[in-house]
């Protein structure tokens, strides 16, 4: 049964089964989703039911929706998305069996370069990460390598002497 499960400290962990085709969201006392939070406006959002998934859609509210942290008056929701109402955060879980992120665009053809070299073009900056140019990483690895090779050097002139005497 997907589900809202709020991640706010006030109320971290319960759970809003969501059961039925429209579901409205707000502090007023008669929605379907009552969230008492001053941020929340009285008629804050509707969720309604696309196929095995909801779409979000913003009420006109004060303080707006937002999905992933981005502000939105209608999106479908996928499971795992982190959905913010005002100040209230929560975390959409699905019962749907597909990806929480849609995949890369395809590429038409084969870059059989990049195919020798062992990395597909397809997926080559799919990471939501940045990669780090740690460059303090680098200098301290080659710290550790001279003074390991100072430490090397020093042991062989330690046996020489003891061995020539």
């Amino acid at each position: 049964m997907p589900k809202l499960i709020v991640l706010s400290e006030e109320m971290a962990g319960k759970e809003f089964p969501l059961i039925g085709e429209n579901l409205k969201l707000g502090r007023g006392p008669t929605n379907d989703i009552r969230i008492e939070d001053g941020s929340v406006s009285t008629n804050h959002a509707e969720l309604a039911l696309d196929g095995n998934d909801y779409l979000l859609r913003d009420l006109n509210s004060t303080n707006g929706t937002r999905v992933g942290g981005e502000l939105i008056t209608e999106r479908k929701l996928a499971g795992g998305e982190a959905v913010r109402f005002g100040r209230f955060e929560c975390r959409y879980e699905s019962d749907a069996k597909h990806s929480s992120r849609p995949l890369p665009p395809i590429k038409r053809g084969i870059d059989l370069a990049s195919v020798r070299q062992g990395r597909s073009t397809v997926f080559q900056n799919v990471s939501p990460f940045k990669k780090k140019q740690d460059k303090t990483a680098k200098t301290l690895q080659w710290i550790i390598i001279g003074l390991a090779l100072v430490a090397i050097l020093c042991f062989l002139a330690f046996l020489y002497k003891f061995l020539s005497h």
